[in-house]
């Protein structure tokens, strides 16, 4: 059982830089780039790390190496669910705009009081002080993140908005990402440091799951429009909940041109 696990800790880096190179070629060939610019960004992002984990190198140039770039895949996930949100409300550019800036909001309140009170009491600082911080930044950013999905995908229960099929794997695909990336710190922190790789392994495994469901989602066909929950809607209900975002849409329309 053991060799199994340390063989799929070792493929699994492996298999979704792969894969992230393959869907980054996959958007560059059907010429799908242009509508979701940072997740192509966020796909040759995650291959340079799968590159720079494999390299020869000593393993402190390493981690600082790889903590930059997971730097700068913090500064990602806030740009692609600004970018899902465009995408969802590309019909209603006023909700869009208001979508953006509490999203904004929210996320610079809740990542200031969470890290204000956050503690990891199982790590020693004296030799685990960086990947303390790290791990706090990570669990935080993460969790606001899930929360924002959620309220994204409540948003499309409620309200019958018309999405492509590759706006809704898009949006599906990063809710059970988050979901796996919240998972892993928390377990850090009620196991401790001995549970690291496993929570790679989860974190990693999520990332490989939505991949998979990308390459074989995001396609040409996807374009066509419908609601991204088949609830049963009656015309009278769809009719109504889409003039209540048609409403919105007006009112913030005409405040701004005041």
């Amino acid at each position: 059982m053991q060799p199994a696990l340390e063989n799929l800790e070792f493929a699994l880096p492996a298999a979704t830089g792969l894969f992230s190179v393959a869907l980054l070629a996959m958007l560059v060939w059907r010429r799908q780039l242009r509508a979701y610019p940072v997740f192509g960004c966020y796909c040759l992002l995650d291959s340079i790390q799968t590159v720079v984990t494999f390299l020869p190198i000593k393993l402190n140039i390493q981690a600082r190496i790889l903590t930059g770039v997971l730097i700068f895949q913090w500064v990602f996930y806030f740009l692609l669910i600004l970018e899902l949100v465009d995408r969802i409300l590309s019909d209603h550019p006023g909700l869009a705009r208001i979508g953006r800036r509490v999203f904004q909001f929210l996320m610079v309140a809740a990542a200031a009081g969470s890290l204000f009170v956050l503690k990891f009491d199982w790590v020693p600082n004296s030799t685990w002080g960086d990947l303390r911080l790290v791990f706090q930044i990570e669990r935080v950013i993460a969790g606001c993140l899930l929360l924002f999905m959620l309220l994204i995908n409540l948003f499309l229960w409620a309200f019958p908005v018309r999405l492509s099929r590759n706006t809704k794997a898009y949006c599906w695909g990063f809710s059970v990402l988050f979901l796996v990336k919240t998972i892993a710190p928390f377990l850090l922190n009620y196991v401790g440091v001995e549970a690291l790789q496993k929570a790679d392994t989860i974190h990693l495994s999520g990332l490989f799951l939505c991949q998979i469901t990308w390459l074989f989602s995001l396609t040409k066909r996807g374009l066509e429009r419908t609601p991204a929950f088949n609830r049963p809607w009656s015309a009278g209900e769809q009719e109504k909940a889409l003039a209540t975002l048609a409403a919105f849409e007006q009112q913030i329309s005409r405040t701004r041109g005041r």
